[in-house]
């Protein structure tokens, strides 16, 4: 899995020592590369890649993050605590990943520079643009189906104790919806409205989207 720890992005972080037993691989205007065993980076094209989603967020990543590179997601529990293929803080900039770029984590750097909507539009965000609106290389909308009878309220609210290939496509198809029906700068305008302490999203995502969450849940659902 892929998570990431909501907050916003402290600058002051940023130039901190690196973590023990990793040594500094790479560095770009945006990254700073952590690896250890020898792993490798894809500097250029994590880059670049930054660059494409602060575009299409409307969003900017002040300073240098770190991007520490293990070669297990056993490793990287052993690290941070959480067993994942990576892990976003963007309170601190940082990325821990099992791998060389990691798109989805990309998103969630930005993202969560934007404000806290809660996990489940975290995730969703990430899973619609980072993976493609895939998951596990398997369409997120077929993947959804299964969940279409329950209220997305409910879904939003229990994202974290279902199952996590069906709550992260879940989250991914409704997200990619809401991009597909508002477009990309209505869905950064939410996150924006719920602000960096994740106050009342269900009352920001109807400010913004003009329906309440289970009324935009039902049309979604009616689309799989």
């Amino acid at each position: 899995m892929a998570t990431m720890a909501a907050g916003l992005l402290a600058a002051a972080n940023l130039q901190a020592a690196p973590l023990p037993g990793f040594v500094l691989t790479a560095q770009t205007q945006h990254f700073s590369f952590y690896s250890r065993d020898n792993q490798k980076v894809d500097s250029q094209k994590t880059e670049r890649y930054l660059a494409q989603v602060e575009q299409l967020l409307g969003q900017q990543v002040e300073g240098r993050a770190e991007y520490y590179r293990y070669a297990t997601a056993q490793e990287l529990a052993a690290g941070t605590g959480t067993y994942a293929a990576g892990l976003t803080l963007a309170h601190s900039g940082q990325i821990h990943s099992t791998q060389a770029f990691h798109a989805h984590e990309i998103v969630h750097l930005v993202a969560g520079q934007m404000g806290n909507p809660g996990v489940f539009f975290q995730e969703g965000l990430a899973v619609a643009i980072g993976n493609e609106a895939k998951w596990q290389g398997k369409d997120v909308d077929s993947l959804a189906r299964k969940a279409a009878g329950t209220k997305l309220s409910s879904l939003v609210a229990r994202f974290d104790s279902m199952d996590a290939d069906t709550a992260y496509a879940v989250a991914g198809s409704f997200v990619n919806r809401l991009i597909k029906t508002h477009g990309i700068a209505k869905v950064a305008e939410f996150f924006r409205a719920c602000g960096p302490a994740g106050t009342n999203p269900a009352a920001a995502f109807a400010r913004t989207f003009g329906q309440s969450l289970d009324e935009a849940g039902a049309a979604w659902a009616a689309t799989l």
